[in-house]
């Protein structure tokens, strides 16, 4: 049986796979150490999920001096369906930003933002 923190809450709607995601979307220099930190996990664990997230071509590594630089790859990341899921990582952000009532992308880092489509021109 396994323990709980009191007052932690009892499931978590993101996995650790996704909390690495964005932590690195947001600090793409970060350390092992770093990634391990933030998510709560053990730095054996934030490289497993790493090396898991390369083999899906879906987080690459680029070495910059003797530290490393993660990218993610947008496009196979909303592409992704994680062991036969039924939904794309694309329709999950869709249905969360459907029930928030926010546009897509209004709260990411910059760089990541989509912006909002112009109007089409009413028929003529």
């Amino acid at each position: 049986m396994s323990r709980r923190r009191e007052g932690a809450p009892k499931w978590g709607l993101l996995t650790n796979h996704a909390l690495v995601l964005i932590h690195i979307i947001e600090r793409p220099r970060s350390t092992l150490r770093d990634i391990a930190d933030a998510v709560g996990i053990t730095e054996r664990a934030a490289l497993s999920l790493l090396r898991a997230l390369e083999a899906d071509k879906i987080v690459t590594r680029q070495k910059e001096g003797r530290r490393i630089r993660y990218s993610v790859d947008m496009v196979a990341l909303m592409d992704h369906r994680a062991g036969g899921q039924p939904y794309s990582i694309a329709q999950i952000a869709n249905a969360l930003f459907a029930l928030s009532g926010r546009l897509p992308g209004s709260e990411l880092p910059p760089m990541l933002q989509q912006q909002r489509p112009e109007p089409a021109p009413p028929p003529a």
